[in-house]
């Protein structure tokens, strides 16, 4: 090799070695921020679900803190599959993932939801605004992500969100879109003779608009659809403590 070879092989070298180190720096330094970022994106979510107006991270984040925003005040909560609270380290919360602990055994699972109340009054009372839950399965690429909001009688839909999911543009995507999410606002859990029943996806808009317990189905996006159907089926399941909790107004 020749010399000159030799010392552009040596330059080359060291840039690659210095831009490592470089971009770990970088990496290492922005890694409290991009967690900041992805938490006040979850958050935001919740505050979306729920119809509430934050315009910056900072109003996000107050819903959840003690003193709230505007009087109100969004409060987490962790049961197990009895209802009992659990309690979680801000960790433990963070590496949860709903869809992968369904692979666990009943009693390790945790199931955390979340509570609007209109006043701090409110919150003493357990006198819920409405609550929002979880709810995810795999669709077509992937798991979608989103949270379920019901009205204090946790039987009406006040709203539902999708915000993570990787399914095909103009598809299944479209479960993000306000056209797919409208047709659950003020649809029932429960039936007039109080039984259960759900929601069901239906392909027709009229239905999907009229009928108190359908969803749409969103055409050429099957499994997408399938995965969402399945994902509140076990959200509702769940959380069916929780559930009857709110309904029957207990403490």
């Amino acid at each position: 090799m020749s010399d000159s070879n030799a010392k552009t092989m040596g330059f080359a070298t060291g840039m690659t070695i210095v831009c490592a180190i470089i971009l770990g720096v970088a990496a290492t330094a922005l890694k409290p921020l991009q967690e900041q970022n992805a938490k006040v994106f979850k958050l935001q979510n919740i505050v979306n679900v729920f119809g509430l107006e934050a315009k910056t991270p900072s109003e996000v984040e107050a819903y959840f803190s003690e003193a709230g925003k505007d009087g109100k005040l969004v409060v987490r909560f962790i049961k197990d599959h009895t209802g009992a609270d659990v309690e979680m380290t801000e960790l433990e919360y963070k590496n949860l993932d709903l869809y992968k602990q369904e692979k666990l055994s009943v009693d390790k699972r945790r199931y955390p939801y979340f509570v609007l109340y209109n006043s701090k009054e409110d919150k003493v009372a357990d006198k819920a605004a409405a609550i929002a839950l979880p709810t995810q399965d795999f669709g077509l690429w992937s798991v979608c992500y989103g949270y379920l909001a019901l009205d204090a009688d946790a039987i009406t839909v006040k709203g539902i969100i999708f915000y993570d999911q990787k399914e095909t543009p103009g598809l299944g995507a479209e479960i993000e879109q306000d056209y797919f999410r409208n047709t659950f606002v003020g649809k029932k859990l429960v039936n007039e003779k109080g039984k259960e029943v759900g929601l069901t996806p239906s392909k027709d808009m009229e239905i999907a608009t009229n009928d108190p317990h359908s969803f749409l189905s969103v055409s050429g996006a099957t499994f997408t659809i399938n995965g969402v159907d399945n994902g509140l089926k076990t959200t509702l399941e769940n959380y069916k403590a929780v559930l009857e909790h709110y309904r029957k107004g207990d403490k």
